[in-house]
């Protein structure tokens, strides 16, 4: 009849309306957040101060100290360049480079994944895609989207095999989780095109080696850049003491499913440890999400293969928190968009499961969100907008502890001094000594200098026995969320 195509056409329309009403809503939502109430910590600015201060050759070889691979910090040196041709503040530089990402991500999902509107709907403003990944400037916005543009071309990988290889190349250059991820991927070819069954045709298959020799050359560059040559006392602190230890396989476990999956069900594993409502509830997310990809032989073998190598990863290299464990829960996003090609719909049992760890990413964010609105995340950008309008740019600014100043570096715009170096410094280095300088060394710096006094700022008051000279200008010790407070003393030589 020639009304029945009308109906379908409305449909259409209505879907690709409902789209761009889902994107446009969560894109706009995240940069009123990002720009109107988020404070960036430590990290996010080290990786935006290591680009904007480091040639690419310095940079490059200081990726293994940091643990993770280039992309972020050449994307980010690209944005440097922006920023200083067009004058752009350094922090709003920085939200901009990430939101281009994030948003790039959530265009992928909305438009191009074959999830219902619905899944869509509560997927991105759950907590990981909106806020960790989302508002926090980190390199991990880049495993998403990289790892969402995989999904789509592993899907007609045999049509662009070139493509599909260079995106796990870069995939594998973000995060060692996209490198898992990237390799998950490819599990995931390989099944799809029944390996195991007939591999001489796989082998044969030329767009088979195109893809792998992206993967491969990934690895290659990946293990090149990150893997740890130097310093290796220093650098062991940072990773597993005691590899697959009953502790680290517990963090791990409960970490890597009830954290994750069930986030806010149970106290943060990272900070209060492993319990046993947190073991039981880990038990009962495997069994659960192992039954919800069952449907789907390809994607469930896909799946359990990414959730057991996460875990030893975590049990014996490094047990992480909650920003590596939401990894696991990204790629659930993929697994979810794998098995809509082979199995479109879910029963009602498969769908509360569904519901029930999306309800938790909802929750979770809203309370995440709440907390960025009450309360500054730490008083480095307090401290910073004094130090821009209070302090003239030629009184030398020593730092007590460079870890802790970062971000009142990168908001202030103006590098700091160490000693006993006594050389000018914006990025810092993980698991460095913090030196503690005598009165008398302060005086001769300021001496050094040229000027008549100094300004020196610290995460803890000073002694007033061991600096007896420094008078304490302003103190920045209100109430914020990471209990990181400032304090600013003036020092005459």
């Amino acid at each position: 009849m020639p009304t029945i195509p009308a109906p379908a056409a409305h449909a259409d329309k209505s879907g690709y309306l409902l789209k761009w009403i889902i994107f446009g809503a969560c894109s706009l939502a995240l940069l009123v957040v990002k720009f109107g109430y988020h404070e960036m910590w430590k990290d996010e600015w080290q990786a935006w101060l290591m680009a904007r201060d480091m040639g690419w050759g310095q940079l490059t070889a200081s990726l293994f100290y940091e643990g993770h691979p280039a992309l972020w910090y050449y994307y980010l040196k690209i944005w440097t360049t922006v920023s200083s041709m067009t004058g752009l503040a350094g922090d709003a530089t920085l939200q901009l480079a990430h939101a281009a990402v994030v948003i790039a991500a959530y265009a992928i999902f909305v438009f191009k994944f074959r999830l219902p509107l619905w899944l869509k709907a509560c997927i991105l403003p759950g907590y990981y895609l909106f806020f960790e990944y989302g508002v926090v400037n980190r390199g991990y916005a880049l495993v998403v989207l990289l790892a969402f543009l995989a999904t789509i071309l592993v899907k007609a990988a045999g049509k662009k095999p070139l493509q599909m290889g260079l995106v796990l190349l870069l995939l594998c250059q973000t995060e060692v989780f996209g490198a898992m991820i990237a390799c998950a991927l490819f599990f995931y070819f390989l099944l799809d095109r029944s390996f195991f069954k007939k591999p001489l045709v796989v082998f044969k298959d030329t767009g088979t080696w195109q893809i792998f020799g992206g993967l491969a050359l990934g690895l290659t560059l990946f293990t090149a850049t990150v893997y740890p040559r130097g310093e290796q006392e220093a650098l062991s602190q940072a990773y597993a003491s005691v590899p697959f230890s009953l502790e680290n396989i517990g963090t791990a476990f409960q970490g890597n499913l009830a954290n994750t999956f069930l986030i806010g069900a149970i106290p943060d594993t990272n900070v209060f440890g492993v319990s046993a409502a947190g073991i039981i509830l880990s038990c009962l997310v495997l069994v659960l999400l192992s039954y919800l990809f069952w449907a789907g032989r390809k994607v469930w073998w896909t799946w359990l293969a990414f959730t057991v190598v996460f875990f030893l990863f975590g049990a014996g290299v490094y047990p992480g928190g909650v920003r590596q464990w939401g990894m696991a829960l990204v790629f659930f996003v993929i697994c979810l968009e794998l098995r809509s090609v082979v199995s479109p719909t879910m029963n009602v049992a498969r769908t509360v499961v569904v519901v029930a760890v999306l309800g938790c990413q909802l929750y979770y964010s809203g309370m995440a969100l709440l907390k960025e609105w009450q309360y500054p995340f730490s008083q480095a950008k307090n401290a910073a907008r004094f130090i821009q309008a209070q302090v003239p740019g030629n009184v030398p600014i020593v730092a007590i502890n460079k870890f802790a100043a970062t971000p009142v570096i990168g908001y202030a715009g103006r590098k700091f001094y160490e000693l006993p170096k006594g050389e000018a410094f914006s990025y810092f280095k993980w698991l460095e000594k913090i030196y503690l300088p005598p009165e008398q060394e302060l005086k001769l710096f300021a001496q050094f200098k040229k000027v008549g006094g100094i300004v020196i700022v610290t995460d803890k008051p000073l002694d007033p026995a061991r600096y007896p000279s420094a008078r304490l200008w302003k103190s920045f010790d209100g109430f914020n969320l990471k209990n990181e407070n400032y304090y600013l003393y003036a020092l005459e030589r």
